[in-house]
C-alpha cells in the first residue's frame, strides 16, 4: 500500500496522518469495535438477571427460579469473559499494526529530510517523538476510540436501566456529567502546558542516555563520570519537579469530580433505601440499581480520562506535526534515469547553510570526466563535505547547476542516480548486525561469494578467515569491534559491491597515519580501477596519480598542479 504524502495540508497533519493507516484497517477496526460493544451490552445483565433472582425467586421462595437465573448468570458470564478475551487479542494485533504503520509513515518522512534538519534536532529529541509521542497517539487513536464508545453507550445504557426502576435516580445521577466536564475544562490549560514542558524534558533526558551509551569510552578516558553523574541528577530533578506539577495539576482537576461522585453516590443509597422502607422499589431493584450506579460511575471515569487522553494526544500530536512541517526533499523516484558514461559538471554552484550570511561555495567551477580520478584538499570546514552533499542530491544549490552527462541533477531521478553512487563516508556506518548484513546494506541481492571476493580485493580475507563465525560473526554495536583501517577497507568493499559509476570518498583516510594512508590510495587505485572518483581530502600528500588537484578554501575553488598537491 502506498503511504500517503504528509508534507502537504500541514494543517490537518496530526489528524488526517492518523486518520488515514486507520480507514486502511477499517474491517479490522469494525470487528473490534462490534465485540467491544456487544461485550458491554452483556454486561449489562447480569444486574437485572440478579433483580430477577432475588425478586421472583428468593423473595417468592421458587427455587426452579433461582436456578433458571443462576444458570443465566453464568452462561451470561462465560460469553462476557470469551468475548473479552477476543477483543483483547483482535486488540493487541490492530494496535500493533497500527503502530508499526504510523511509525513507517514518520521514518518515511525523516528520510526525506535534509542532513541539515538532522542535524538542527538531538537524537534525544527525535527519540521521544517517535518512541513516546507515538505510542501516545495510537493508544488515543485505537485505546481511545474504543474506550470512548464502549463507555459511552455503558453509561447510556446504564441510565436506561435506572430510569427503569426510577426516573428520579436517573435524573440525579444524571446531571454529574456536565458537572464534572464543566471542571475539567476549566483546568485545561494549565494541564495541557505542563504536559508539554514534561514531554520537553523527557526528550533532554533522552539525549543524555544517547551521548552517554555512544560516548561512554570517551566519558571514561576524560574521567568525566562525576560530571555524568551530576548531569543526571540535575536531569532527574528537574523532570521529577515537571511531573510534579502534571500530578498536582492532575489531581485538582479529578478532585472535584470524584467528590461529587461520592457524594451522589451516598444519597442514591439515602434515597433508595427510602423507597424501599415505603414499599415503592423492591430489594432485587435496589441492588440492581446500586451494581448500575457502579456502572455509571465507571463509564464517567472513562470518558473523563479520555478527556486527559486527549490532552496528552493533542500535544504529543503537536510535536510531530513540528516534525511533518520539517520541509522534505524532492521523491526520490520522480525524475528521468540516468544514463550514459557519468560524465559530472559543476557550473556556477553556489551553496550556504540556512541562516548563514556568508556563502559556504562560491561560484564553484567543477569537471569531472568519466574515469577520473580527482583530489579536493583544503581545511576542515571549507565545505568540502557540503560539495559531496550537494553532488548527492541531500543538498541544493541556491544558484548555479549540477549536471550528470548534460542533464540537470534536480531533473533526474534522486534514487536511481544514488544507487550508481557511492558514498563512503569518513566515519563509515557500519550497522548493527552481522559482518554480511552490514556488507550487503548498499547490495541486498550480492552472494556470499561476492561478499567474499570484496573483502579479498580490499586485503581483508586474512581477516575474514580469523573470524570465528566468517561472514555470519557479529561486528559489535556499531562495529565497535573493528580497527580504524578495517573500517576504511569494509566500507570501500561495500562501495564496490554496489557496482558503481562514481565514488565520493569523505576524508577516507583521515583515521590512517601517513604509510598507510599511501598503501589504502593504491588500494583505491588497484580496486577501483577506470571508476570515476572525486576525494575530499585536507591531507592532500596521502594520494597518488591524480587526474587533476583543486583546493577549496573560502569558498572558492581553485585549480592546483597535481604535483604541487603531494
Amino acid at each position: 500500500m502506498r503511504e500517503p504524502d504528509f508534507t502537504r495540508d500541514t494543517g490537518a497533519l496530526p489528524w488526517g496522518w492518523l486518520y488515514r493507516p486507520l480507514k486502511a484497517r477499517r474491517l479490522a477496526l469494525a470487528r473490534l469495535l462490534t465485540l467491544s460493544l456487544v461485550a458491554t451490552l452483556l454486561a449489562l445483565l447480569p444486574p437485572l438477571l440478579t433483580q430477577r433472582l432475588i425478586d421472583h425467586g428468593l423473595m417468592q421462595g421458587d427455587f426452579n427460579t433461582v436456578a433458571t437465573y443462576v444458570a443465566a448468570l453464568v452462561v451470561v458470564g462465560l460469553a462476557a469473559l470469551a468475548l473479552q478475551g477476543l477483543t483483547r487479542l483482535q486488540h493487541v494485533a490492530l494496535s500493533a499494526r497500527l503502530l508499526l504503520s504510523l511509525r513507517r509513515s514518520l521514518l518515511r518522512h525523516l528520510l526525506r529530510l535534509a542532513p541539515a534538519r538532522w542535524q538542527a534536532r538531538g537524537r534525544g529529541d527525535l527519540m521521544s517523538r517517535l518512541d513516546g509521542d507515538l505510542s501516545i497517539l495510537q493508544g488515543f487513536a485505537l485505546d481511545g476510540l474504543l474506550s470512548g464508545l464502549s463507555n459511552l453507550l455503558g453509561l447510556v445504557g446504564a441510565l436506561a436501566m435506572i430510569g427503569l426502576f426510577s426516573p428520579m435516580l436517573m435524573a440525579l445521577v444524571a446531571v454529574l456529567v456536565p458537572i464534572q466536564w464543566l471542571w475539567l475544562r476549566a483546568w485545561r490549560p494549565a494541564l495541557t502546558r505542563r504536559q508539554q514542558a514534561l514531554r520537553e524534558q523527557s526528550g533532554e533526558l533522552s539525549g543524555f542516555w544517547q551521548d552517554t551509551l555512544a560516548h561512554g569510552p570517551w566519558f571514561q578516558g576524560q574521567a568525566l563520570e562525576p560530571s555524568r553523574l551530576n548531569r543526571l541528577q540535575g536531569l532527574g530533578h528537574e523532570q521529577l519537579r515537571r511531573l510534579l506539577a502534571v500530578r498536582q495539576v492532575g489531581f485538582l482537576s479529578d478532585v472535584g469530580p470524584q467528590l461529587i461522585l461520592s457524594l451522589a453516590r451516598a444519597g442514591v443509597l439515602l434515597l433508595g433505601g427510602y423507597l424501599v422502607i415505603q414499599g415503592q422499589l423492591q430489594l432485587g431493584e435496589l441492588v440492581a440499581l446500586l451494581a448500575y450506579l457502579g456502572m455509571v460511575m465507571a463509564p464517567i471515569g472513562g470518558l473523563l480520562g479520555l478527556y486527559g487522553g486527549w490532552q496528552r494526544a493533542r500535544v504529543s500530536a503537536c510535536r510531530l506535526a513540528e516534525l511533518f512541517n520539517e520541509p522534505a526533499m524532492r521523491d526520490p523516484y520522480r525524475g528521468s534515469r540516468p544514463a550514459g558514461p557519468g560524465e559530472l559538471c559543476l557550473e556556477g554552484v553556489r551553496f550556504r547553510h540556512p541562516g548563514q550570511a556568508d556563502w559556504l561555495l562560491d561560484d564553484i567551477d567543477l569537471a569531472l570526466p568519466p574515469g577520473s580520478k580527482v583530489l579536493i584538499a583544503g581545511p576542515s570546514g571549507a565545505g568540502k563535505s557540503s560539495l559531496i552533499r550537494l553532488l548527492l542530491g541531500l543538498e541544493s544549490p541556491e544558484s548555479g547547476e549540477i549536471r550528470v552527462d548534460g542533464v540537470p541533477l534536480g531533473a533526474l531521478s534522486r534514487h536511481h542516480w544514488l544507487k550508481q553512487v557511492a558514498w563512503v563516508e569518513q566515519h563509515p556506518s557500519l550497522l548493527r548486525g552481522s559482518l554480511a548484513e552490514t556488507l550487503r546494506a548498499l547490495a541486498p541481492e550480492a552472494s556470499d561469494t561476492e561478499l567474499i571476493d570484496a573483502l579479498s580485493r580490499v586485503g581483508l580475507a586474512d581477516w575474514l578467515d580469523a573470524l570465528p563465525e566468517g561472514l555470519e560473526s557479529e561486528l559489535g554495536d556499531l562495529g565497535g569491534k573493528v580497527s580504524g583501517g578495517q573500517r576504511s577497507r569494509l566500507a570501500l568493499a561495500r562501495a564496490l559491491l554496489k557496482k558503481p559509476r562514481l565514488v565520493l570518498l569523505d576524508e577516507p583516510t583521515a583515521a590512517l597515519d601517513s604509510a598507510a594512508a599511501r598503501t589504502f590510495d593504491a588500494l583505491l587505485d588497484e580496486v577501483l580501477g577506470d571508476t570515476t572518483r572525486l576525494i575530499i581530502s585536507h591531507q592532500s600528500d596521502h594520494f597518488g596519480n591524480l587526474g587533476a588537484c583543486y583546493r577549496l578554501q573560502q569558498g572558492q575553488l581553485v585549480a592546483v598542479e597535481a604535483a604541487l598537491c603531494l
